[in-house]
């Protein structure tokens, strides 16, 4: 088939939009521009002003989103913080393990919860909702550390993140929804609940498990509070902390002489590179989850 045939097998083949369909379109592209711009140009904004001096912050009046001389001593001042990369590690270290620790829990829960002819079933059920709803406190929380002897100790962050009633919900969703096909022809094949469990539901629970994680990163990531209720060692503080006592001390370099106004950083300046520093790890995790949220929740587990 010659090049001229391909091009009118092309026209031929190709679906003629009516004037409705044009509009629609139209409409719809500029909708998403207009939310992608807002997304983009706060983003852009804090990223040209953690990279502004006090100079030019002051000659743009506050607002720049395209430095002219960007400087990175905003960058500099907060990675060069005692027990900075120290309180990173704690924070990815805390990470990881919390939501090994959930997952640990939260698949055998949902997976037991969802199984109505199992004695006991909605009383278990019942128990778990009750601890969702109704908690202790802040003093019983702290009281219940301190008698596990957690209080100063990096398990204190790990240990709490090991039961969570609403995501064992979600996972009794799910495996809820398993099609019964699957489930019969394992018990037919003699299958055991873990089997079935590890071999059967853990695989078809994959993306949903991969939005748990996901979540359960982002909360442990940005927690804070914590640190400051139950640790008082400083080598234990997560980075989140760090950052938060940077952003409630302001630092400049106004007693510093020797730099010009345009080499001088600002309490802003500061702030928004710490907002950075917090942002960037989970952006960069993002992207290798984000594939399982578009799979199909049993794409090829039924056939035929």
């Amino acid at each position: 088939m010659t090049k001229e045939a391909k091009l009118q097998a092309r026209k031929r083949n190709r679906i003629r939009m009516t004037r409705a369909d044009v509009v629609y379109q139209v409409f719809i592209y500029t909708i998403v521009t207009l939310f992608t711009i807002c997304c983009v140009i706060p983003l852009l904004y804090v990223i040209g002003m953690s990279l502004t001096s006090e100079g030019e912050m002051i000659q743009k009046n506050y607002f720049v989103i395209i430095p002219e001389h960007p400087t990175l001593k905003a960058y500099e001042y907060v990675f060069g913080q005692f027990n900075f990369w120290n309180s990173m590690g704690i924070s990815v270290a805390r990470t990881i393990l919390g939501v090994a620790a959930m997952l640990v829990f939260v698949i055998p829960g949902g997976y037991i919860m969802a199984k109505r002819e199992m004695p006991g079933q909605r009383g278990i059920m019942i128990f778990f909702i009750i601890t969702m709803l109704i908690g202790g406190g802040l003093i019983p929380g702290y009281l219940l550390m301190r008698d596990l002897k957690l209080l100063n100790t990096f398990w204190v962050y790990i240990v709490p993140a090991f039961g969570n009633t609403y995501n064992m919900l979600i996972v009794k969703i799910f495996v809820e929804n398993i099609p019964k096909d699957i489930i019969e022809s394992a018990d037919l094949d003699g299958a055991s609940e873990i089997q079935k469990m590890i071999k059967i539901a853990v695989p078809l629970l994959v993306p949903t498990l991969c939005a748990l994680s996901l979540f359960a990163a982002v909360a442990h990531w940005n927690s804070w509070f914590d640190a400051l209720l139950y640790v008082r060692d400083s080598s234990l503080h997560p980075v989140q902390f760090i950052i938060r006592s940077l952003m409630l001390s302001s630092p400049s370099d106004t007693q510093n002489l020797s730099l010009t106004a345009f080499e001088k950083m600002t309490p802003e300046g500061v702030k928004m590179a710490c907002v950075i520093v917090g942002m960037v790890p989970i952006l960069c995790v993002y992207p290798f989850l984000q594939k399982y949220f578009i799979f199909g929740m049993y794409t090829g587990s039924v056939k035929g």
